[in-house]
């Protein structure tokens, strides 16, 4: 893999004088500690956002305002980091906004559905129904895009996977039916989104920097759309216009407490991580293997319900918390054995 990244990280020069084609100069690899920062940083954000997300939301019962502050923050931050080039970042086109859009409208409510599973349920009841996304993504492949259906190994993973979730689901404690369904809801744009990116990002030329800022910058313009047909706008004019103490008519507005640091610190860390993870994200996958990423990302889950747990007490049983272990660790034995049947189909007579 690291031969591979150097490839990857070439780029031509031409010599002075010299004909022909241009020589190609490898970029110098980076630093040891460069990377150890980069993976530091993505595990720290990627183990804690959303446990944060959740203290958020438990202090300000406001899924969109908490995302559209996350947006906003990511967006900002991203459109100076490449007004003084620091990053590389595509200036706005009203061509590639347009071709952004259906991509951005899924990955808003991606991301909105996400608030509100944090909202209505638990840390572990996110993990669990993310799990799932595998399984749903092998069958789409499989009817809709005509791939090949996994391998016995595969299938049986994906099976183990189900049966994880299907566990958590009769251990869960907090089970409410509105956090499920919202639950659902999110599965099902999460993999749509999933499958919709892909193809997107191949036939859209941004720079990954251009497709965060586009990304986050259009999911600001959509929040108050959002909101308005959520009921959350509402709910949010009546607490701002509300006396202290006074009840809200709101399923949003529930034991609000005052706007102060109570609310604020929670709020201002989410929003930093959420550029946290934006930035290291990819800056990880550049430096190190496939395989590497997906060992961090494991190691990652476990640690935020490690650190749900030791949090506080919004957090599952002990069966159901059995149950998310072996949704994760039956997520890596199915991506080490996709892995190998993208290999094996390779090498078939015909393959490309």
């Amino acid at each position: 893999m690291q031969q591979e990244t150097s490839e990857k990280n070439r780029e031509p020069l031409l010599e002075e004088g010299a004909m022909g084609p241009p020589k190609e100069v490898p970029k110098p690899e980076p630093s040891g500690a460069y990377v150890l920062l980069l993976v530091c940083m993505y595990a720290t954000c990627s183990s804690t956002l959303s446990v944060v997300n959740k203290w958020a939301l438990l202090a300000l019962p406001f899924p969109g305002v908490v995302t559209a502050c996350q947006f906003l923050t990511t967006a900002v931050v991203v459109y100076f980091l490449g007004k003084f080039r620091v990053v590389d970042v595509d200036a706005f086109r009203w061509e590639k906004l347009k071709a952004m859009a259906p991509i951005n409208v899924v990955f808003y409510l991606a991301i909105f559905t996400n608030g509100q599973v944090l909202t209505y349920s638990t840390v572990e009841t996110f993990i669990a129904f993310r799990s799932l996304t595998p399984l749903l993504v092998s069958g789409v492949d499989t009817l809709v895009r005509g791939e090949a259906p996994p391998s016995r190994r595969t299938a049986a993973c994906l099976l183990l996977i189900a049966l994880g979730a299907v566990s958590y689901a009769r251990d869960d404690a907090n089970f409410s039916v509105r956090g499920y369904a919202w639950a659902c809801v999110y599965l099902v744009v999460i993999v749509t989104e999933m499958v919709y990116a892909k193809h997107v990002t191949a036939t859209i030329n941004l720079s990954t920097w251009g497709l965060v800022l586009y990304q986050n910058a259009i999911a600001v313009a959509l929040w108050p759309l959002a909101s308005f047909l959520s009921g959350e706008f509402r709910a949010l004019s009546l607490l701002l216009n509300a006396k202290p103490g006074e009840p809200l008519d709101s399923p949003f507005a529930r034991d609000v407490p005052p706007l102060g640091l109570s609310t604020l610190v929670p709020l201002a860390t989410s929003c930093v991580l959420a550029i946290g993870i934006s930035f290291s994200a990819w800056g990880t996958r550049s430096v190190i293997s496939a395989t590497q990423f997906t060992v961090l990302g494991v190691a990652c889950k476990l640690a935020t319900v490690a650190i749900n747990v030791l949090a506080w007490s919004h957090h599952a049983s002990l069966g159901a918390q059995a149950s998310i272990v072996l949704c994760i660790v039956a997520s890596v034995l199915y991506q080490q054995s996709a892995k190998r049947d993208r290999a094996a189909a390779k090498t078939l007579p015909g393959a490309h």
